[in-house]
């Protein structure tokens, strides 16, 4: 094991006691402890079992990064990008128009959910065509 799986490994259990800190003490400051305790439990969690699966893929033999990885990611992450300045673009533009009142956290969340879901749909989509 490798000292940046090591590194991940802990910073996952970090994020998991925050989140479950979170949900237990339900501090005054937060305004939904629910929302932001599962955010931190569920990113220390994936966090941890992407690096077991790496590291087990790696103790298979496998590689787990190459060039061809990191050139996916690139184009996935430019389709992603493009995608969210045309859509927040058009949402600045939607709300400087009408006279809504709209909270920012359903906004924000709404666009981390856009922005994880096209990420991981270009990243597979590019892995099956190069």
């Amino acid at each position: 094991m490798e000292t940046k799986d090591v590194g991940r490994i802990v910073v996952g259990f970090i994020l998991t006691l925050i989140g479950t800190g979170f949900h237990i003490f339900e501090p005054g400051w937060i305004i939904n402890p629910s929302g932001a305790g599962g955010a931190f439990i569920g990113a220390g969690v994936v966090l941890i079992i992407i690096t077991f699966r790496e590291i087990r893929l790696r103790n298979k033999g496998t590689i787990v990064e190459d060039e061809r990885i990191f050139h996916i990611a690139e184009k996935a992450s430019h389709k992603t990008l493009v995608i969210l300045i045309i859509f927040q673009g058009t949402l600045v533009a939607f709300l400087g128009v009408t006279a809504s009142d709209i909270k920012a956290y359903p906004i924000v969340s709404l666009l981390f959910v856009i922005t994880v879901i096209s990420y991981a749909g270009f990243f597979h989509w590019y892995k099956r065509q190069m």
